[in-house]
């Protein structure tokens, strides 16, 4: 498995992008955990008459936002406003739900560090 794919793994949360040309408007549709029907809804009502399309999607892996287009943008900034927007968008989902300390973080973690391939062995 690729760093990429592993990232994609890890995830803990997904969405979808839905953005305008310019990045100025966007929505997201969570893919990971999938929204409700009625989430879905809600959406594709508000989507009407914005000029909104597929842009790519976005992902949080290891607590660092990450946004993959599905073209590169004739401007910069576009890429700044869709990644500054979805941090605020985990921000917002981050302050609704209490944080769960789990037992087994830690020994994931380290087992997934120990699985890694040491790169001074690689010949």
């Amino acid at each position: 498995m690729n760093y990429l794919e592993r990232l994609a793994v890890d995830a803990q949360l997904g969405v979808y992008v839905m953005a305008s040309p310019d990045g100025s408007d966007c929505e997201f549709l969570p893919l990971m955990p999938r929204a409700s029907d009625a989430d879905l809804e809600a959406l594709r009502a508000r989507w009407a008459g914005r000029d909104l399309h597929g842009a790519g999607i976005a992902f949080l892996a290891h607590g660092i936002p990450r946004l993959v287009l599905k073209e590169a943008p004739s401007d910069f900034l576009v890429i700044v406003r869709l990644t500054a927007a979805y941090a605020r968008y985990v921000d917002v989902l981050a302050s609704e739900r209490p944080e769960q300390p789990c037992a087994d973080d830690g020994a994931m973690w380290c087992e997934r560090l120990y699985a890694l391939q040491d790169p001074r062995s690689v010949a």
